[in-house]
């Protein structure tokens, strides 16, 4: 009576796939196979749905955020603080962790009122920036400092040669999506006629417009020129001179970044608490995953036996559904994440479907199948492919569902939204069968068929 309180889903579903199995035996109800036929149509279509997902990925254009408000930051400390908690409140061991965590947040929160900049030089090899590197650490910048290691900066200055190749665009929007600040310098100037140079930094600037960054032309090591001087005896004399580098429109935006340096330095305090934020999760959600393992271990068990004693493909179904709706039950309690009965029943009916549409259903059966054909008594014993199956895809859904929850806890409170498994289930699988984790599979899921266990004995 108190296992049927706590997982309503689990028992009310097994009671009914058990009685439609009896009402199937004395012939009460017709099994026409429908369902079975419909689960294949559907499995058609799911390489041309697997498709048409991989086809639509794109990496987005984020715009870089150059405003940061103090508010979003007090949210996110706020946020980081009560994630502490909460690590403490599940997992009593992580005192020690916390502390570390707590001091952190602590160093985030005075640095706030610094005035002093770190800016961050980087860029592809042959580009100047070592140059410019030493140019500006020999400037006068007292309230800033110039480093190559851009982890920390509040700024990173992006050296490019010449027209910005695909990969230095894709440079550029990864450091945006990380939270950095990013400034595009155009060295080498002086190798450019003046219209040329007008062509370049135009189209540069019309590549960096949507994404919210500024790019600055100079020239840190410009090209000798020859110089010819006349004396006065009327001899001329030529020789090769070093011009002095052209950092002006970099050193002038500098002076900018000097003279108010609150935005770079919020931004950098919120970059860095959303990374704290998540090393927090990550802390809890291991703690989380070792709970959640034995969750899975036992419903994957659970579906074994049912789908074992019950040959009939209709009530398998029936019985895996309400095993993965007290799933989304059981781990979603564990990632703090509350459900009604609709919502789990809701969320185990589409990793079904997508189970279903993915023909994860045939080709888990296919794949075990000819892991079984080794063990031949297993084999001949009708309900052991059955039963292992409907074991894995069990495991596939719980697997699917503790990846969904960890990433799920990496982002802002937000409505779930389970239309983003099918990848999820997809991956897992193929993971799967390119290893060995299919023969183990069956290895460990053997002792848990009683009959087929007997069998062997």
């Amino acid at each position: 009576m108190d296992i049927a309180m706590k997982r309503p889903i689990l028992i009310g579903g097994l009671g009914l796939s058990a009685s439609l199995w009896l009402l199937d035996v004395v012939h009460h109800i017709p099994m026409d196979g429908s369902l079975v036929l419909s689960a294949i149509a559907l499995g058609a279509a799911g390489v041309w749905w697997f498709r048409q997902q991989t086809q639509t990925l794109g990496i987005p254009t984020i715009p870089q955020q150059t405003d940061v408000q103090r508010d979003a930051i007090d949210t996110a400390l706020e946020r980081a603080d009560q994630l502490i908690d909460l690590m403490l409140t599940e997992d009593s061991q992580a005192a020690a962790q916390a502390e570390v965590f707590r001091t952190e947040h602590e160093v985030l929160l005075d640095s706030l009122e610094r005035s002093h900049l770190t800016l961050g030089i980087t860029g592809n090899k042959a580009t100047g920036k070592t140059t410019l590197l030493n140019a500006l650490q020999a400037s006068e910048f007292p309230s800033i400092t110039f480093t190559e290691q851009c982890d920390d900066a509040d700024l990173v200055m992006m050296t490019i040669a010449g027209d910005m190749t695909a990969s230095e665009l894709n440079q550029v929007e990864t450091l945006i999506a990380d939270g950095y600040q990013v400034l595009v310098v155009l060295n080498k100037q002086d190798q450019y006629t003046p219209m040329d140079k007008a062509v370049v930094v135009d189209r540069i600037k019309e590549r960096l417009a949507m994404r919210n960054v500024d790019i600055v032309a100079i020239a840190a090591n410009p090209n000798p020129i020859k110089v010819r001087r006349h004396s006065a005896s009327g001899e001329v004399t030529e020789s090769l001179e070093q011009p002095a580098a052209d950092l002006a429109a970099l050193t002038k935006k500098l002076d900018t970044f000097a003279a108010e340096p609150a935005n770079l330095v919020m931004a950098t305090t919120l970059r860095q608490t959303q990374a704290l934020q998540r090393r927090i999760t990550q802390q809890l959600n291991e703690y989380r995953r070792q709970k959640a393992m034995p969750v899975i271990e036992q419903m994957q068990w659970i579906a074994a036996g049912t789908a074992f004693a019950n040959p009939i493909a209709t009530v398998d179904l029936l019985a895996t559904a309400a095993i993965n709706g007290q799933l989304v039950l059981d781990l979603g309690a564990i990632y703090g994440q509350k459900f009604s009965m609709e919502q789990a029943k809701a969320a185990a009916g589409t990793i079904a479907e997508l189970t279903v549409k993915l023909g994860l259903v045939e080709l888990a059966s296919q794949a075990l199948g000819t892991v079984l054909k080794s063990h031949v008594t297993t084999y001949i014993a009708g309900g052991a492919l059955q039963g292992i199956s409907a074991a894995y895809l069990t495991r596939l859904a719980g697997l699917t569902l503790i990846d969904y929850f960890e990433e799920q806890s990496l982002l802002e409170p937000a409505e779930l939204n389970f239309d983003g498994l099918g990848g999820r289930l997809q991956t897992l699988f193929q993971q799967a069968r390119q290893g060995l984790a299919l023969k183990d599979f069956v290895t460990q899921a053997l002792p848990h068929l009683p009959r087929v266990s007997a069998a062997a004995n």
